[in-house]
């Protein structure tokens, strides 16, 4: 009996959900864009802005932890492989937000030159 009152609480749910744009567009009488990019590339432009804003500190941060636990590690093996991961990932994880960025420069500049 639990169960089946799960479910129908479960689809209730996901229906009220999916019915909510309805809703708000019967109420205001048109449907506002949220997203303030008019075109992908300014959509995608704005996405790898905040993952650089985001994932620089976070990085700079790791660099020092990973700095930090090579120096404690005092020679012990265990923590030495570890820190060595932890930078070796820090490092990729820094390349593939910086990396990103640029491709994605490199690919606007290419289609905004293809253009005119």
């Amino acid at each position: 009996m639990k169960n089946v009152f799960q479910k129908i609480t479960l689809n209730i749910i996901i229906v009220s959900i999916l019915l909510v744009p309805l809703f708000v567009g019967a109420v205001s009488g048109t449907l506002e864009n949220p997203i303030k990019s008019s075109t992908f590339g300014d959509l995608v432009k704005a996405i790898l802005d905040t993952m650089i804003t985001i994932g620089v500190p976070v990085a700079a941060f790791f660099f020092v932890y990973a700095g930090f636990t090579f120096v404690t590690s005092l020679g012990d093996p265990k923590k030495l492989d570890t820190a060595k991961t932890m930078f070796m990932w820090t490092v990729v994880g820094t390349v593939l937000i910086v990396g990103a960025k640029v491709i994605f420069s490199l690919i606007q500049s290419t289609v905004d030159a293809i253009k005119t």
